[in-house]
């Protein structure tokens, strides 16, 4: 089931001004330990920051808390598998939310077009945990030696 779906556009040229004004401390601000490792892969710098900057909204609308209530933006990322799709990671603090918002699996999807970049998320419903089956079995022993002795 879905958990909630989120979308960002922004214009790339914004991502380079505030790149260009405040370089590594920005890139500080911004990415994961595992984006970081990944910008220093990329040979276009700006286009990553904004599609990671778009993801990073995308993905905590759909989570429904945006950057407050207890999420900021190094909690929450974007990498690429082998194959180069994106998929959704979080920081310690991050993981600890989406467990406690109920929130599975997530998905996310990047593009850019004439300057734009648009993110796409969709949050799935983490599955309910059912009781062991042991744990019941033993229960329902319980009931009926009671049940015996009256």
């Amino acid at each position: 089931m879905i958990f909630g779906i989120g979308v960002d556009v922004l214009e790339a040229a914004r991502i380079k001004k505030v790149y260009d004004r405040f370089g590594g401390h920005f890139l500080d601000r911004l990415l994961l330990p595992a984006e970081r490792a990944q910008l220093a892969k990329t040979k276009r710098i700006e286009r990553f920051l904004a599609m990671r900057f778009a993801a990073k909204e995308a993905i905590v609308k759909a989570m429904g808390t945006g950057f407050a209530h207890g999420m900021w933006i190094r909690d929450v990322g974007v990498v690429q598998n082998a194959w180069g799709r994106p998929e959704v990671v979080y920081s310690q603090r991050g993981e600890k939310m989406r467990r406690k918002l109920g929130i599975g699996g997530g998905h996310i999807t990047l593009t850019d077009e004439a300057g734009l970049i648009v993110a796409v998320a969709v949050l799935e419903t983490a599955p309910k945990k059912a009781a062991p089956k042991e744990k019941v079995a033993r229960r329902r022993t319980r009931s009926v030696a009671r049940a015996r002795r009256r």
